[in-house]
């Protein structure tokens, strides 16, 4: 008895853990509606940082997903010498596309 208790409990756990997994990849997928991308291009190449964080990329970079919304770009030429910050939106399912000179 005792057996089958511990065996419906853990069955009935593995069905309440299943349901939020299911709930998360739905919410994923209605998130990804919310997405749009960017293109960008600088002259010269420079690091691409987006909202304050560094992206780790180096111009031209296309088709970087982002939610839809207002966004600040900021991009720094391989040397430092010389950057630029820019605010741009990205509206969902489009591609904002910006090219960006950076030398004076």
């Amino acid at each position: 008895m005792r057996t089958l208790l511990v065996a419906c409990a853990l069955a009935a756990a593995a069905l309440c853990g299943a349901a939020p997994q299911a709930s998360a990849a739905q919410s994923h997928r209605a998130d990804a509606a919310d997405d749009g991308y960017l293109d960008v291009a600088s002259d010269p190449a420079a690091k691409i940082v987006i909202d304050g964080a560094d992206t780790g990329k180096i111009t031209p970079q296309s088709h970087l997903e982002l939610k839809a919304g207002h966004h600040k770009l900021t991009l720094v030429t391989i040397d430092g010498a010389h950057s630029r910050t820019i605010g741009f939106t990205v509206q969902a399912g489009q591609t904002t596309k910006l090219t960006i000179h950076l030398a004076s």
